[in-house]
Protein backbone atom coordinates (compact mmCIF):
# COMPACT_ATOMS: atom_id res chain seq x y z
CA UNK A 1 0.00 0.00 0.00
CA UNK A 2 1.27 3.45 -0.90
CA UNK A 3 2.57 5.77 1.80
CA UNK A 4 0.13 8.33 3.18
CA UNK A 5 0.32 11.73 1.50
CA UNK A 6 -0.01 14.63 3.93
CA UNK A 7 -0.84 18.22 3.00
CA UNK A 8 -1.78 21.36 4.90
CA UNK A 9 -5.21 22.53 3.66
CA UNK A 10 -5.37 26.01 2.17
CA UNK A 11 -8.49 27.98 1.28
CA UNK A 12 -7.42 30.26 -1.58
CA UNK A 13 -11.06 31.08 -2.47
CA UNK A 14 -11.97 33.41 0.40
CA UNK A 15 -12.70 36.22 -2.08
CA UNK A 16 -14.43 34.07 -4.73
CA UNK A 17 -18.01 34.51 -5.91
CA UNK A 18 -18.95 31.47 -3.84
CA UNK A 19 -19.23 33.05 -0.42
CA UNK A 20 -19.36 29.66 1.31
CA UNK A 21 -15.56 29.95 1.27
CA UNK A 22 -15.66 33.11 3.42
CA UNK A 23 -15.74 32.78 7.20
CA UNK A 24 -18.63 35.20 7.69
CA UNK A 25 -21.03 33.59 5.23
CA UNK A 26 -20.05 30.00 6.01
CA UNK A 27 -20.84 30.59 9.69
CA UNK A 28 -24.36 31.70 8.73
CA UNK A 29 -24.84 28.25 7.26
CA UNK A 30 -23.64 26.51 10.39
CA UNK A 31 -19.98 25.91 9.55
CA UNK A 32 -17.14 26.99 11.80
CA UNK A 33 -15.41 28.92 9.01
CA UNK A 34 -14.89 29.19 5.29
CA UNK A 35 -14.83 25.85 3.50
CA UNK A 36 -11.75 24.71 1.58
CA UNK A 37 -13.15 24.11 -1.95
CA UNK A 38 -14.06 20.57 -2.89
CA UNK A 39 -11.99 20.84 -6.06
CA UNK A 40 -8.99 21.67 -3.86
CA UNK A 41 -9.56 18.58 -1.70
CA UNK A 42 -9.93 16.55 -4.90
CA UNK A 43 -6.64 18.03 -6.12
CA UNK A 44 -4.92 16.86 -2.94
CA UNK A 45 -6.33 13.36 -3.43
CA UNK A 46 -5.06 13.11 -7.00
CA UNK A 47 -1.44 13.58 -5.93
CA UNK A 48 -0.79 9.92 -5.00
CA UNK A 49 -2.91 8.74 -7.94
CA UNK A 50 -0.75 10.65 -10.44
CA UNK A 51 2.40 9.54 -8.63
CA UNK A 52 1.25 5.95 -9.14
CA UNK A 53 -0.01 6.13 -12.74
CA UNK A 54 1.80 9.16 -14.18
CA UNK A 55 0.58 10.95 -17.32
CA UNK A 56 -1.46 7.89 -18.38
CA UNK A 57 -4.09 8.72 -15.76
CA UNK A 58 -4.35 12.31 -17.02
CA UNK A 59 -4.83 10.96 -20.55
CA UNK A 60 -7.43 8.25 -19.97
CA UNK A 61 -8.08 7.80 -16.25
CA UNK A 62 -11.18 8.35 -14.17
CA UNK A 63 -12.03 9.31 -10.59
CA UNK A 64 -15.18 9.47 -8.50
CA UNK A 65 -15.03 11.60 -5.36
CA UNK A 66 -17.59 12.39 -2.66
CA UNK A 67 -17.25 14.83 0.21
CA UNK A 68 -18.46 13.91 3.68
CA UNK A 69 -17.20 16.74 5.91
CA UNK A 70 -15.65 20.17 5.33
CA UNK A 71 -11.93 20.84 5.32
CA UNK A 72 -10.77 24.11 6.90
CA UNK A 73 -7.79 26.40 6.47
CA UNK A 74 -4.64 25.05 8.11
CA UNK A 75 -5.85 21.51 8.80
CA UNK A 76 -3.35 18.74 8.16
CA UNK A 77 -5.02 16.30 5.77
CA UNK A 78 -3.90 12.73 5.12
CA UNK A 79 -4.61 10.95 1.84
CA UNK A 80 -4.14 7.20 1.82
CA UNK A 81 -5.07 4.16 -0.23
CA UNK A 82 -7.97 2.44 1.50
CA UNK A 83 -8.03 -0.83 -0.46
CA UNK A 84 -7.38 -2.28 -3.89
CA UNK A 85 -10.28 -1.72 -6.22
CA UNK A 86 -10.22 -5.24 -7.64
CA UNK A 87 -12.09 -4.07 -10.74
CA UNK A 88 -11.49 -4.44 -14.44
CA UNK A 89 -11.09 -0.66 -14.67
CA UNK A 90 -8.14 -0.75 -12.30
CA UNK A 91 -9.83 1.33 -9.65
CA UNK A 92 -8.47 1.76 -6.14
CA UNK A 93 -10.03 3.46 -3.14
CA UNK A 94 -8.57 6.51 -1.43
CA UNK A 95 -9.61 8.43 1.68
CA UNK A 96 -8.82 11.91 2.95
CA UNK A 97 -8.96 12.42 6.71
CA UNK A 98 -8.26 15.39 8.96
CA UNK A 99 -6.11 15.53 12.10
CA UNK A 100 -8.99 14.26 14.24
CA UNK A 101 -9.25 11.16 12.06
CA UNK A 102 -12.55 12.30 10.54
CA UNK A 103 -13.06 11.30 6.91
CA UNK A 104 -13.37 14.43 4.80
CA UNK A 105 -13.68 12.72 1.40
CA UNK A 106 -13.47 9.35 -0.31
CA UNK A 107 -12.46 8.57 -3.87
CA UNK A 108 -12.15 5.75 -6.34
CA UNK A 109 -9.70 6.25 -9.20
CA UNK A 110 -8.07 4.18 -11.90
CA UNK A 111 -7.46 3.60 -15.60
CA UNK A 112 -9.97 1.54 -17.60
CA UNK A 113 -8.84 -1.42 -19.70
CA UNK A 114 -10.79 -0.08 -22.69
CA UNK A 115 -11.58 3.59 -23.24
CA UNK A 116 -15.28 4.48 -22.91
CA UNK A 117 -16.96 6.43 -25.68
CA UNK A 118 -18.01 9.99 -24.82
CA UNK A 119 -21.64 10.53 -23.86
CA UNK A 120 -23.75 11.71 -26.84
CA UNK A 121 -24.76 14.75 -24.76
CA UNK A 122 -21.27 16.14 -25.33
CA UNK A 123 -22.37 16.99 -28.89
CA UNK A 124 -25.56 18.85 -27.94
CA UNK A 125 -25.23 22.51 -28.90
CA UNK A 126 -25.00 24.91 -25.96
CA UNK A 127 -27.48 27.71 -25.33
CA UNK A 128 -26.78 31.23 -26.54
CA UNK A 129 -24.70 33.48 -24.25
CA UNK A 130 -26.70 35.33 -21.60
CA UNK A 131 -26.99 39.08 -21.30
CA UNK A 132 -27.86 38.69 -17.61
CA UNK A 133 -27.63 35.68 -15.30
CA UNK A 134 -30.78 34.79 -13.33
CA UNK A 135 -30.74 33.56 -9.75
CA UNK A 136 -30.64 29.79 -9.44
CA UNK A 137 -34.03 28.50 -8.32
CA UNK A 138 -35.88 25.20 -8.63
CA UNK A 139 -37.89 26.65 -11.53
CA UNK A 140 -34.91 28.15 -13.37
CA UNK A 141 -32.82 24.96 -13.05
CA UNK A 142 -34.39 23.15 -16.00
CA UNK A 143 -33.51 19.50 -16.54
CA UNK A 144 -32.19 18.73 -20.01
CA UNK A 145 -31.78 22.39 -20.99
CA UNK A 146 -28.19 23.15 -22.07
CA UNK A 147 -26.26 25.96 -20.42
CA UNK A 148 -24.36 28.60 -22.39
CA UNK A 149 -20.85 27.37 -23.12
CA UNK A 150 -17.93 28.58 -21.03
CA UNK A 151 -14.76 29.49 -22.91
CA UNK A 152 -11.62 28.39 -21.06
CA UNK A 153 -8.11 29.29 -22.17
CA UNK A 154 -5.72 28.06 -19.46
CA UNK A 155 -2.16 29.33 -19.65
CA UNK A 156 0.98 27.76 -18.24
CA UNK A 157 0.97 30.46 -15.56
CA UNK A 158 -2.64 29.62 -14.63
CA UNK A 159 -1.71 25.97 -14.26
CA UNK A 160 1.38 26.66 -12.16
CA UNK A 161 -0.53 29.08 -9.94
CA UNK A 162 -3.11 26.36 -9.30
CA UNK A 163 -0.37 23.82 -8.57
CA UNK A 164 1.14 26.24 -6.06
CA UNK A 165 -2.27 26.76 -4.40
CA UNK A 166 -2.77 23.01 -3.97
CA UNK A 167 0.86 22.35 -2.98
CA UNK A 168 1.47 19.99 -5.88
CA UNK A 169 5.00 20.12 -7.28
CA UNK A 170 4.92 17.07 -9.56
CA UNK A 171 7.18 17.80 -12.54
CA UNK A 172 4.72 16.75 -15.26
CA UNK A 173 2.59 19.82 -14.54
CA UNK A 174 5.64 21.99 -15.29
CA UNK A 175 5.68 20.33 -18.70
CA UNK A 176 2.24 21.68 -19.66
CA UNK A 177 -0.19 18.99 -18.54
CA UNK A 178 -3.13 20.60 -16.75
CA UNK A 179 -3.73 19.67 -13.14
CA UNK A 180 -6.91 17.55 -12.77
CA UNK A 181 -8.19 19.78 -9.99
CA UNK A 182 -8.06 22.76 -12.34
CA UNK A 183 -10.02 20.75 -14.91
CA UNK A 184 -12.70 19.76 -12.39
CA UNK A 185 -12.94 23.36 -11.24
CA UNK A 186 -14.48 24.28 -14.61
CA UNK A 187 -17.62 22.34 -13.64
CA UNK A 188 -18.16 24.94 -10.91
CA UNK A 189 -17.37 27.79 -13.28
CA UNK A 190 -19.84 26.67 -15.96
CA UNK A 191 -22.54 26.57 -13.26
CA UNK A 192 -21.83 30.11 -12.10
CA UNK A 193 -21.56 31.19 -15.75
CA UNK A 194 -25.26 30.25 -16.02
CA UNK A 195 -26.67 31.44 -12.68
CA UNK A 196 -26.19 33.88 -9.84
CA UNK A 197 -25.22 31.66 -6.89
CA UNK A 198 -24.31 33.54 -3.72
CA UNK A 199 -23.29 30.29 -1.99
CA UNK A 200 -23.14 26.69 -3.13
CA UNK A 201 -21.60 23.45 -1.89
CA UNK A 202 -19.86 20.87 -4.07
CA UNK A 203 -20.83 17.38 -2.84
CA UNK A 204 -19.53 14.87 -5.41
CA UNK A 205 -18.07 14.43 -8.91
CA UNK A 206 -17.09 11.74 -11.35
CA UNK A 207 -14.50 12.77 -13.94
CA UNK A 208 -13.38 10.81 -17.00
CA UNK A 209 -10.42 11.85 -19.12
CA UNK A 210 -10.46 10.98 -22.83
CA UNK A 211 -7.33 12.98 -23.75
CA UNK A 212 -4.68 14.88 -21.81
CA UNK A 213 -5.51 18.56 -21.35
CA UNK A 214 -2.67 21.01 -21.79
CA UNK A 215 -1.93 24.65 -21.08
CA UNK A 216 -2.10 26.92 -24.10
CA UNK A 217 -5.10 25.17 -25.65
CA UNK A 218 -8.57 26.72 -25.99
CA UNK A 219 -11.41 24.69 -24.47
CA UNK A 220 -15.19 24.95 -24.40
CA UNK A 221 -17.08 23.75 -21.32
CA UNK A 222 -20.67 22.62 -21.86
CA UNK A 223 -23.19 21.59 -19.20
CA UNK A 224 -26.70 20.15 -19.01
CA UNK A 225 -28.65 19.57 -15.76
CA UNK A 226 -29.64 15.91 -15.58
CA UNK A 227 -31.39 15.77 -12.20
CA UNK A 228 -32.49 18.06 -9.37
CA UNK A 229 -33.92 17.26 -5.96
CA UNK A 230 -34.52 18.60 -2.47
CA UNK A 231 -33.19 16.95 0.69
CA UNK A 232 -33.33 18.31 4.22
CA UNK A 233 -34.03 21.81 2.92
CA UNK A 234 -31.12 21.82 0.45
CA UNK A 235 -31.67 22.15 -3.30
CA UNK A 236 -29.35 19.80 -5.24
CA UNK A 237 -28.46 19.58 -8.91
CA UNK A 238 -26.46 17.03 -10.86
CA UNK A 239 -24.86 18.30 -14.06
CA UNK A 240 -23.45 16.55 -17.07
CA UNK A 241 -20.35 18.53 -18.10
CA UNK A 242 -18.18 18.11 -21.20
CA UNK A 243 -14.83 19.82 -21.76
CA UNK A 244 -14.19 20.04 -25.50
CA UNK A 245 -11.35 21.15 -27.75
CA UNK A 246 -12.82 21.70 -31.20
CA UNK A 247 -14.69 18.49 -32.05
CA UNK A 248 -12.82 16.39 -29.49
CA UNK A 249 -14.30 15.58 -26.09
CA UNK A 250 -11.37 15.89 -23.72
CA UNK A 251 -13.04 15.17 -20.39
CA UNK A 252 -16.49 14.55 -18.96
CA UNK A 253 -17.80 15.25 -15.46
CA UNK A 254 -20.91 14.26 -13.56
CA UNK A 255 -21.00 17.07 -11.02
CA UNK A 256 -23.28 17.30 -7.97
CA UNK A 257 -23.78 20.43 -5.88
CA UNK A 258 -26.14 22.04 -3.41
CA UNK A 259 -27.00 25.18 -5.35
CA UNK A 260 -29.35 26.57 -2.69
CA UNK A 261 -28.26 25.49 0.82
CA UNK A 262 -30.60 26.01 3.71
CA UNK A 263 -29.33 28.05 6.64
CA UNK A 264 -27.64 26.18 9.50
CA UNK A 265 -27.22 22.93 7.47
CA UNK A 266 -25.68 19.71 8.63
CA UNK A 267 -22.00 20.00 7.76
CA UNK A 268 -21.68 17.97 4.57
CA UNK A 269 -19.83 18.65 1.34
CA UNK A 270 -17.01 21.10 0.84
CA UNK A 271 -18.04 23.73 -1.65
Amino acid sequence: MAATYKVRAHNSSTESDNRIHSDEVARRYGFRGGLVPGVTVFAYMTRPVVERHGAAWLERGWAEVSFAKPAYEGELLSVGAAAPGGKADGGAAWTCTNEAGVEVASMQAGIPVSAPAPDPRASIAPAAPLTERPEATRDSMRIGEPFPALSWNPTADDNLAWCDDVRDGLPLYREGLLHPGLVLRQANFVLKNRFVLPAWIHTASRITFHHALRAGTAYEVRAIPEEKWERKGHEFVRLYVAVRSGERVMAEVIHTAIYRPRTDPPQQGTG
